[in-house]
C-alpha cells in the first residue's frame, strides 16, 4: 500500500508539472487574442506563475499585470525577477516595456533586449502605468524609497523617484537618488542626466565635485550585455553516467549506472535506467538492473542548485522478489550542456527493500530542443 501510494504521488506530480508548462502557453494565447480581455489573460497568467519560480515567467507575469493596468503589482513582480536573474535578456525586455509604460522612455531604450519569440506580432501596447507616489517633502517621501532600494527593488524605486522628482524638481537629493536607482537598472545615460541635475541644484562645492565625477563616470560606462535566452530543456534528450555506492544488510557494494531519457517539460523528464552491480558475496545479487523512472527538478532560491525528486521502478538481480520501487531525492548543478547530479535512492520494496544508494554522475543534454 505504501509503495502504491508513493508511485501514485510521483505520477501525479509529473502530470501537474507538465500541465504547468501548458498553462503558460494558454496564458500567452489569451494575452494575444483580440477576443480576450487583459483581466481574463491575467487569470491564466496567475495559474502559470504559481507553477514556476523561473525569473522569465515572473517577469512575463509582471508584463500581463501591466497590461491589465496593475502598475504596483507589475513592478513588484518585475523586481522579483530582476533579483533572481538580473542579466536575463527576457527579463530585461519586460523591464524595458514596463519602464516605457511608466514614462521612463530613456531608461527603457537603454535596455536593448530582443523581443521574445512568442510575441510574433511585436510588443503589446501597454496602458500608461500608474503608481501611488509618496506624499510630503523629500525627507518624508524618501523613507519608503530607501526601504525599496535596500530590498533591491530598483524598478519600482526608479518609477517612484521619477514621479517624486517631477513634483520636487528643485530637490538635488531627489535627483541624486533617482540617478542611483537608474544606475542599478543599467540605464547609465539616464542616470547621468539625473546626476547632472543634482550637480546643477547643489550649492556645496564638495558635492558638486562628487556629482560631476559621478555623472562623468556614468557616461563612460558601456551598455549592459544581457545573457542569451537559456536553451529550453523541454523536448531535449539526456544521457547520464555515474557511480553508485549501496548500503544494504550491513554490506557496502558498488556499481555503475546510466540512464537515457527525454524532458517532457522544463521540470519533468522520463528515462530508461540501467546499472551493473558487483561486490555481493552471493553472486545471485550481482548483475544488471533495468528500470524506468521520472524525475522532477526545481531551482533552490538561495543556492545555484536545483533540487530533484524521482520515482523509479526497477528489476534487480535477485533469486526472487526482484521488482523494486525506489524514491530518489537529489541535487543537480546545471551547466550550459548538462548537469552534475547527486542522488540518494531509497528502496521501498523488493529484495533490496530498505537499502540506500548514493549516486554521483554527470548528465549530458542534447538535441530535440524546441
Amino acid at each position: 500500500m505504501k509503495s502504491s501510494l508513493a508511485l501514485f504521488l510521483c505520477l501525479s506530480a509529473s502530470v501537474s508539472f507538465a500541465a504547468a508548462d501548458k498553462s503558460l502557453v494558454l496564458a500567452r494565447e489569451a494575452l494575444l487574442s483580440p477576443s480576450s480581455t487583459p483581466q481574463a489573460a491575467l487569470l491564466k497568467y496567475l495559474a502559470a506563475a504559481k507553477n514556476s519560480a523561473a525569473a522569465p515567467v515572473m517577469a512575463e507575469y509582471a508584463y500581463a499585470l501591466a497590461n491589465a493596468g496593475l502598475g504596483e503589482a507589475a513592478l513588484y513582480n518585475l523586481d522579483r525577477a530582476l533579483i533572481t536573474e538580473p542579466m536575463n535578456s527576457e527579463v530585461r525586455f519586460y523591464l524595458a516595456e514596463i519602464l516605457n509604460a511608466a514614462g521612463l522612455q530613456g531608461a527603457s531604450a537603454e535596455q536593448g533586449a530582443p523581443v521574445p519569440a512568442w510575441l510574433k506580432g511585436g510588443p503589446l501596447k501597454l496602458p500608461p502605468l500608474e503608481v501611488r507616489v509618496p506624499e510630503g517633502d523629500f525627507e518624508a517621501a524618501s523613507a519608503s524609497l530607501n526601504l525599496l532600494m535596500a530590498q533591491k527593488r530598483y524598478a519600482e524605486s526608479a518609477v517612484l523617484y521619477d514621479r517624486l522628482c517631477a513634483r520636487l524638481s528643485d530637490s538635488a537629493r531627489c535627483h541624486a537618488g533617482y540617478a542611483i536607482s537608474l544606475e542599478k537598472l543599467g540605464a547609465y545615460r539616464s542616470a547621468a542626466d539625473e546626476a547632472k541635475k543634482d550637480l546643477a541644484l547643489s550649492a556645496s562645492p564638495e558635492h558638486k565635485a562628487v556629482a560631476a565625477a559621478y555623472a562623468a563616470g556614468l557616461e563612460k560606462r558601456d551598455p549592459l550585455r544581457f545573457s542569451e535566452e537559456k536553451v529550453t530543456l523541454k523536448g531535449r534528450y539526456l544521457a547520464f553516467l555515474g557511480g553508485n555506492v549501496t548500503r544494504s544488510g550491513g554490506a557496502t557494494t558498488g556499481s555503475v549506472s546510466g540512464r537515457l531519457g527525454r524532458f517532457l517539460s522544463e521540470r519533468v523528464d522520463v528515462s530508461a535506467n540501467v546499472s551493473l552491480a558487483g561486490g555481493n558475496q552471493d553472486s545471485d545479487y550481482n548483475g544488471v538492473t533495468l528500470g524506468i523512472g521520472g524525475r522532477y527538478n526545481a531551482p533552490l532560491g538561495f543556492l545555484p542548485l536545483n533540487w530533484t525528486f524521482a520515482g523509479k521502478l526497477e528489476r534487480v538481480p535477485a533469486p526472487d522478489d526482484n521488482t523494486t520501487l525506489l524514491l530518489s531525492p537529489g541535487l543537480s548543478y546545471f551547466t550550459a550542456s548538462g548537469s552534475l547530479d547527486l542522488y540518494a535512492d531509497f528502496a521501498l520494496s523488493g529484495a533490496f527493500s530498505g537499502s540506500r544508494t548514493l549516486s554521483l554522475g554527470y548528465t549530458v543534454y542534447f538535441g530535440g530542443a524546441k
